[in-house]
């Protein structure tokens, strides 16, 4: 007889005799990095981009970007020879091989620019509201799941028979190939995204200093 299931108040039978989780909650933690991880969606990320996109433009002279897209580049170069040596019949990981094939997927399908605004945008997200990110496995899961987000290529349809409707669902990666993708995009965005994320922080606090000096100045007339 399989175990109950290890979640927090769930009392359903475990997916599997070895199992520690139900098939909703092992769901989750594959999709989402978390038991109590919600899905990142494109909404929750649009004011994170717009706020990087800003700070872009306001730094439109610095090296800085043309380097971050000189490292998606490289990172591209470098599946590309992965996938080339599996091509030739080098013996490697599954999950390495996946890894180096979405890549050049987006590469083919993505630009550079959004990319790299989406992974900046994360980290905005998990400094300013970090209740949404329940954990580093859960931050990088909603990662790659954002960048994925930008094609369609990693998209299915299907109908609800219930509304006749056609839905959308992606094609879900292994949870190491999810985990050494992430790892590959915060390796590479990783510290300019914690340096935005550190710079908004500190405009917000200076803007919320501004806005106290100016009740106060209000409550000092006479």
């Amino acid at each position: 007889m399989n175990r109950v299931c290890k979640a927090a108040g769930c009392t359903k039978r475990a997916a599997s005799r070895f199992g520690n989780y139900c098939h909703s909650h092992r769901s989750r933690l594959r999709r989402h990095g978390a038991l109590n991880q919600d899905a990142v969606t494109k909404a929750d990320l649009k004011i994170y981009r717009q706020l990087v996109r800003e700070r872009i433009e306001k730094n439109k002279d610095k090296a800085l970007w043309n380097k971050l897209k000189a490292v998606w580049v490289a990172l591209i170069n470098d599946a590309n020879v992965v996938v080339e040596r599996w091509r030739k019949g080098t013996p490697m990981a599954d999950y390495n091989r996946i890894t180096a094939f979405e890549l050049v997927k987006l590469s083919n399908a993505v630009e550079p620019e959004d990319v790299v605004q989406t992974v900046l945008a994360m980290y905005l997200l998990q400094d300013q509201e970090p209740k949404k990110i329940k954990g580093d496995k859960a931050f990088l899961t909603q990662m790659v799941r954002r960048v994925r987000g930008l094609t369609n290529l990693n998209a299915g349809t299907w109908t609800d028979n219930a509304t006749g409707r056609t839905k959308t669902a992606y094609r879900e990666l292994s949870p190491k190939a999810v985990e050494r993708l992430g790892m590959k995009l915060a390796i590479a965005f990783g510290p300019a995204g914690l340096t935005l994320a550190k710079l908004e922080r500190k405009d917000h606090e200076r803007k919320m200093r501004e806005l106290t000096e100016y009740h106060q100045a209000l409550g000092d007339i006479q």
